[in-house]
C-alpha cells in the first residue's frame, strides 16, 4: 500500500538536502500531476539522462500558426511522453486548446499572448482511481501562471 505522502514535492530544496533535513512529501496524485509538468514544460534534449524526456510543444510553439495538425501533434506527443516517463498513469484523454489573451501593460500598452491549455485524463494504475490534470502554459511569449 502506498503511504499518503511517500512521494517528493517540487522542487528539491539542495540546501535541506546537504543539511540533512527532511524534504516536503506529497501525495500520488499531486506527485504524479508534479510530473505531467514537468514533461510538458521540458523541451526534449533539455535534460542530462534522456534526450527524450519532454514533448513536442516547444518543437511546435513557432509552427502553431502554419501547421494545422499541431495540436494533433502535440496530443500524440503527450501521449507517448507519459507512456514512457509517467507509468503510474494510464492516460485515456490528452486535450490541448489555444487562446489568446489580452493584457494591458504600463503605458496603456496591449500585449497578445497565447494561452495553452492541456487536460490529461486517465486512471492511476496502482490505485485505479481517476485522475484529471490541468495546466496553463502561456507562449509567445513564454510564462507559467
Amino acid at each position: 500500500m502506498i503511504m499518503a505522502n511517500s512521494f517528493y514535492k517540487l522542487p528539491l530544496r539542495l540546501d535541506q538536502i546537504i543539511q540533512k533535513k527532511k524534504q516536503e512529501t506529497c501525495s500520488l496524485k499531486h506527485s504524479i500531476a508534479q510530473n505531467l509538468h514537468l514533461l510538458i514544460s521540458t523541451y526534449r534534449g533539455e535534460t542530462a539522462y534522456s534526450d527524450e524526456f519532454g514533448c513536442s510543444l516547444w518543437d511546435e510553439e513557432f509552427n502553431i500558426q502554419l501547421n494545422l495538425r499541431w495540436k494533433e501533434n502535440l496530443c500524440d506527443s503527450l501521449k507517448k511522453a507519459v507512456l514512457q516517463f509517467e507509468k503510474r498513469l494510464e492516460a485515456d484523454e490528452v486535450r490541448a486548446s489555444l487562446q489568446e489573451q489580452n493584457e494591458l501593460m504600463e503605458g496603456g500598452n496591449l500585449r497578445v499572448r497565447r494561452c495553452l491549455h492541456i487536460e490529461i485524463k486517465g486512471v492511476i494504475k496502482k490505485t485505479n482511481e481517476p485522475f484529471h490534470f490541468r495546466d496553463l502554459i502561456f507562449i509567445s511569449p513564454l510564462a507559467q501562471k
